[in-house]
């Protein structure tokens, strides 16, 4: 009986895993669009009591497909837990950020970009992010 009850359990997973499996090959076969931005460079930090100054450098090998001013995003990570997200406009390179000396943090900076009107594909997003660079503030 138990063997029986088995079989039928996997078979009727396997029939509803091969509907689950069915695709859109367009979606399979797109492959991009091929354009990225490159990390942040130089990330530094500079701590008083309650407030951590985050440096860093913006790279001048940018695609002429983004529209110009980028973005740098700061994750603030208080304790572990996700706190917020700093939008950092105009390719500033400093941020001051207010935290609690008792507690540990980390930033996760990234650089972040729009494509302009004429690289932009309907459908397809137009904000694009570099890698992460982590700093940690003991």
């Amino acid at each position: 009986m138990l063997m029986k009850h088995l079989v039928r359990v996997t078979l009727l997973a396997f029939i509803a895993a091969s509907f689950v499996s069915c695709y859109d090959r367009d979606i399979i076969d797109f492959k991009g669009l091929n354009y990225s931005l490159p990390k942040v460079s130089n990330l530094n930090y500079s701590k008083q009591e309650k407030v951590v100054t985050l440096t860093w450098e913006i790279p001048t090998a940018i695609a002429a497909e983004f529209k110009r001013p980028l973005e740098v995003d700061i994750q603030k990570v208080e304790n572990d837990i996700y706190r917020e997200i700093i939008v950092v406009a105009g390719e500033e390179t400093t941020r001051d950020i207010a935290i609690d000396p008792a507690k540990t943090y980390r930033f996760v900076v990234k650089l972040s970009g729009y494509l302009t009107d004429e690289a932009r594909i309907e459908g397809r997003s137009e904000r694009y992010y570099s890698e992460a660079e982590v700093i940690e503030i003991k």
